[in-house]
């Protein structure tokens, strides 16, 4: 099928991944009202439901995507924001670009060549534990489970149904990587696969992917 996604990149701010959760909580706590911001519900509960705007470094960029309602919200945000203060620091914005790309989502005939261009957190608690006991095949035949997982909560957030799940067919090779999160170390991975699925690019997969965690690019682009 096919699906739109809005980005919008302050262009004349840099910063590093590390400072996505200082970004996602300045625009949570000065946009409460969007739900898609935060996925904090008014009740007070948190919705579990896959972030319709995620946040993300783009070559040095503060960025936002968004899909769904998502794309409304980032619309409203765009238009009224002339600055942020994060972490003490105050960000006029002079410069900012917004582009809507329409984009194929889904089942592909063909395969097609992926790569993580942040760490990917594919592990629960009850996957870590199978994780550890496993030899390197059978760790990388979870991965790849895990990763056909992963499209099914990402195809649900599109709102769109896998014709048949069987068909989806991943292969690649998974490296392990430590992540400090939340002063906790994570157990990450970070690799290239390739998969008969229509991925957007820096959409991210797994754990945390509103955070900036797992954000998936095609493999020919640079």
């Amino acid at each position: 099928m096919k699906t739109k996604i809005l980005t919008v990149i302050f262009t004349d701010v840099y910063m590093q991944p590390f400072d996505i959760p200082k970004l996602r909580g300045y625009f949570s706590r000065k946009f409460s009202e969007y739900t898609e911001l935060h996925n904090h519900l008014p009740d007070g509960k948190f919705s579990y439901g896959f972030p319709q705007v995620q946040y993300r470094i783009v070559e040095r960029h503060p960025a936002l995507i968004g899909f769904n309602k998502g794309i409304e919200v980032l619309k409203k945000i765009f238009f009224e924001l002339d600055e942020m203060i994060i972490n003490g620091r105050r960000y006029s914005l002079f410069e900012k670009e917004i582009f809507l790309k329409e984009t194929n989502f889904g089942m592909s005939d063909n395969f097609i060549d992926y790569k993580f261009i942040s760490p990917w957190m594919a592990l629960n608690e009850e996957n870590y534990k199978h994780y550890q006991k496993a030899n390197k095949f059978e760790r990388q035949k979870l991965l790849k489970k895990i990763l056909r997982g992963n499209l099914i909560t990402l195809s649900k957030g599109f709102g769109y149904t896998i014709p048949n799940i069987d068909e989806i067919k991943t292969d690649g090779f998974f490296r392990p990587k430590q992540v400090n999160f939340k002063n906790i170390k994570m157990l990450c991975f970070t690799g290239e696969f390739m998969v008969n699925f229509h991925i957007p690019d820096f959409l991210g997969l797994g754990k945390q992917s509103a955070r900036g965690f797992g954000v998936v690019r095609h493999s020919e682009v640079d």
